[in-house]
């Protein structure tokens, strides 16, 4: 073979090696990109199921609120009644220090399972819904307490869930409702016409508590604390005249 042909043959061989290797390197990043596209999906199903289980384990927290009241059947008794009020402070007490520490950084926010993107830097609404509840055991009696924490329990989910699926017209319709039905149920011993005034006026403050975004006050708080508030008034206010409203408690002392 002459050498030209040795030359030849050679730049053949080269250029083959070249289309070879050009060859596997489209092979190679096809594969990169479809095993790239595959772990993305992977990660993405992933991600939204840990999103729809925090969802519901929101829902189930709001749901499991109306145990609290279980605190109404607690006996009579002078240490209890101590209890009642040092337990729920202590509690509160240790989930603001846990939510400051996390806020600060020293906590890491990946620990606290259902928080929202936007509690990062804020406290999370576990710790307004306690704020609350902690409130209404202290300083409200549990004719209002009651369906104050019911509407924070069942009404709040169930808007939220309506308004998915419906729009938020007929969600906050549907939650008007159900908190009237809270609140006519806790005051069935009163007059008709205190109890219709009562029940809507207390269905619209859960309503407004849970409907107004503000800043720094989640509606976990607002939906509790609003309406007990205009309860409040009317009662001492009518109170102030003479007029007693309050009807007998619902729940007693086991």
């Amino acid at each position: 073979m002459t050498s030209s042909n040795k030359k030849s043959v050679r730049v053949q061989e080269w250029f083959s090696i070249m289309a070879f290797s050009a060859t596997t390197a489209k092979d190679a990043l096809k594969l990169t990109r479809q095993k790239m596209t595959e772990y993305q999906t992977e990660f993405l199903e992933r991600l939204n199921a840990i999103e729809v289980d925090a969802h519901w384990f929101r829902r189930v927290f709001h749901t499991f609120a109306a145990s609290f009241l279980f605190y109404y059947l607690l006996p009579d008794e002078q240490w209890i009644n101590q209890g009642k009020i040092i337990v729920p402070i202590i509690i509160v007490f240790v989930m603001a220090v846990v939510e400051f520490r996390r806020i600060q950084g020293n906590l890491d926010h990946n620990r606290f399972f259902g928080l929202r993107s936007y509690e990062k830097k804020r406290p999370a609404s576990y710790l307004y819904f306690g704020v609350a509840v902690l409130l209404l055991f202290l300083f409200f009696p549990q004719q209002i307490a009651i369906p104050c924490i019911l509407c924070a329990s069942f009404t709040d989910p169930l808007i939220g869930e309506a308004r998915y699926y419906l729009g938020k017209k007929q969600a906050y319709i549907i939650g008007f409702f159900v908190s009237v039905f809270f609140f006519m149920i806790t005051w069935y011993q009163a007059r008709w016409e205190i109890l219709l005034v009562i029940s809507v006026l207390g269905a619209t403050g859960a309503v407004v508590g849970e409907a107004k975004k503000l800043r720094f006050i989640d509606d976990d708080f607002m939906i509790q604390f609003l309406p007990a508030l205009l309860l409040l008034i009317v009662w001492q206010g009518l109170l102030v005249l003479g007029i007693s409203i309050l009807p007998p408690r619902l729940i007693f002392p086991i």
